[in-house]
């Protein structure tokens, strides 16, 4: 069952376009991934009507924009822009959590607060960057809800705060099985070891869909000279770029171009790769 349908949701902006249709499906992680001022975060807003859009984005089967107060209590969203005021105490936070949700969770918030070592006392504005990251996360991991999503949680942590944060995640789609979270970040390789599919959006637009075992598993780098890229056989090509040495040319079928062009290097799929290919790649291959 999908828990969330996004069909062509729109915005436009004076040098800024979205045209997105996504689907997260229950008891799926899914990843969105793409550069700087590529629209993810913006995606996310348009899924709650932060931002206006046209097209159709369907919760839980029903139009977005006629969801119950109790439909929408089991919506969580962490942004990486908008949360409480800075002059809200910490204290404050939870008892406002406490009273928005009713399926608030104070044994699992205190107990994040502790892993995390958010301190208990005084205003969020003299929170750290990445306690306040850290904050935003809890904030939206203990509710119960169903459909969760999060716009970069482990942007700006050390390596050990990005380590639980993912550690968290995976633990509330285990105890959370009907449930479905999508997840943005900047760092592929914690979605390469977390989300069941990846999306990549590129100038507001998405440009690949995949399966995340189907990309680190099929997927291939193959590393050529301009020569032996013209040669190459493109049926499994799905875009290239210019490269000091030649091309980098992204490939769906890496065995196939292992087996059949021996002399050239191809590496293991990475969602890095399809990054640097595809995000406003200089052709394209069909």
């Amino acid at each position: 069952m999908a828990l969330l349908c996004m069909e062509h949701a729109s915005v436009r902006y004076d040098r800024f376009s979205l045209d997105v249709s996504l689907t997260v499906e229950e008891g799926m992680i899914t990843g969105l991934i793409g550069r700087n001022g590529s629209g993810k975060t913006t995606t996310f807003k348009t899924i709650v009507d932060v931002v206006r859009s046209g097209g159709k984005i369907e919760i839980f089967g029903k139009d977005a924009r006629r969801l119950t107060e109790d439909e929408r209590s089991q919506i969580a969203i962490s942004y990486t822009d908008i949360f409480f005021n800075g002059e809200y105490t910490v204290p404050a936070i939870r008892r406002i959590l406490s009273s928005a949700y009713k399926n608030f969770n104070a044994a699992e918030y205190d107990r994040m607060m502790k892993r995390f070592d958010i301190p208990q006392r005084g205003k969020i504005r003299n929170l750290s960057t990445g306690e306040l990251a850290k904050l935003r996360f809890i904030s939206a991991m203990t509710h119960d809800a169903k459909l969760v999503i999060l716009d970069e949680p482990t942007s700006g942590l050390d390596v050990v705060a990005r380590d639980g944060i993912l550690d968290e995640i995976r633990s509330y789609m285990e105890n959370h099985e009907d449930a479905a979270i999508l997840v943005s970040s900047n760092i592929t390789q914690d979605l390469e070891g977390l989300a069941d599919d990846v999306y990549m959006i590129d100038e507001g637009k998405i440009v690949l869909h995949e399966n995340t075992d189907t990309v680190t598993d099929d997927f291939g780098l193959v590393k050529c000279t301009e020569e032996q890229f013209e040669k190459l056989d493109k049926e499994y090509v799905r875009g290239s770029k210019k490269a000091p040495y030649g091309r980098d040319v992204l490939v769906s079928q890496k065995r196939y171009y292992l087996e059949n062009y021996p002399a050239l290097a191809v590496e293991d799929g990475k969602l890095d790769h399809c990054l640097i290919v595809l995000a406003g790649k200089e052709e394209e291959q069909t």
